[in-house]
């Protein structure tokens, strides 16, 4: 359980560190966007366009902020009584930080072509 823990909590860090890299690249991106910015990605592409720049920097932070939420350690002790549960709920959660991550990396390369347009 202990290297699982370890693995677990350096994969997390890897996605903190990957979308503080997007947090910063939004805010470089801010500049150059035009008022409309994609809002939702569907299986297509972008199928919603929205107002307002600022929208960008609700994916990068709200990522930023399931990660620590995922790695606390109270998680864990509180929700899962049984190692082999808690183990499978975080192996759950690494699947969803990689989906996420598929998506926010999509995201921002929608960003980057539209902000070079």
């Amino acid at each position: 359980m202990g290297k699982f823990n370890h693995f677990y909590k350096k994969i997390l860090s890897y996605f903190i560190l990957l979308y503080f890299c997007e947090l910063v690249l939004a805010v470089i991106l801010y500049f150059f966007l035009p008022e409309n910015v994609p809002v939702h990605l569907g299986l297509t592409g972008v199928d919603a366009w929205g107002k307002g720049k600022y929208i960008i920097f609700l994916l990068p932070c709200s990522l930023i902020l399931f990660c620590y939420i995922c790695r606390s350690e109270l998680i864990g002790q509180k929700y899962f009584l049984s190692p082999p549960a808690a183990t499978l709920m975080k192996v759950f959660l690494c699947v969803i930080h990689l989906a996420t991550t598929v998506g926010s990396v999509e995201y921002f390369y929608i960003l980057i072509r539209l902000a070079l347009e």
